[in-house]
């Protein structure tokens, strides 16, 4: 008798606290490694043109993010998973990081970066073409933070070096394919 009021009572307790307990995976971004992102925008070129060298691809393609700004890992993960199930096509990574940047939220370093960004801007150019706060958003949306530490720093350049600082820490994203 003992037994049945405690079996029903303690799979309740379990099933309880295994039903109400929060995961955190649902709430993390996928991210991945820009080597990462070369297997997989190589494996899809390769796929759609076999005679793409997978490796050199690769390989180029890890040099070729290494020489840049570093982007971040959500973006680079939201890019590749798009390719890959793309249809093959030239602009096909053009269209998943147009994709990427319409999902993704500029971090709140990003956010507090483009603030300054348009108030130093407006102070070489009041009527805001020249720096506008959409292409900064842009980039905070493709940029790690580290990227745009050093793009913060050019905030405080005369208006002369203000562009040209901007431009090499944060230029436009154009990704290996």
């Amino acid at each position: 008798m003992r037994l049945s009021l405690i079996c029903p009572a303690l799979l309740s307790a379990i099933l309880g606290s295994a039903c109400s307990s929060p995961t955190t995976d649902e709430q993390r971004p996928i991210v991945i490694t820009p080597e990462e992102y070369c297997r997989v925008t190589c494996g899809k070129a390769h796929t759609c043109n076999d005679a793409t060298d997978v490796a050199e691809c690769r390989s180029s393609c890890q040099a070729e993010l290494a020489a840049r700004p570093e982007l971040r890992p959500d973006f680079l993960a939201y890019v590749a998973s798009c390719v890959a199930s793309n249809a093959c096509s030239s602009k096909s990574a053009d269209t998943c990081k147009s994709e990427a940047l319409a999902q993704l939220a500029a971090s709140k370093y990003g956010q507090a970066f483009c603030g300054a960004f348009v108030t130093a801007g407006s102070k070489c150019d009041e009527t805001g073409v020249t720096y506008p706060e959409s292409s900064c958003l842009e980039a905070a949306k493709s940029y790690d933070d580290s990227a745009l530490k050093v793009a913060n720093a050019c905030l405080a350049e005369a208006c002369g070096g203000l562009n040209p600082c901007l431009a090499q820490a944060i230029p436009d994203v154009s990704l290996p394919r």
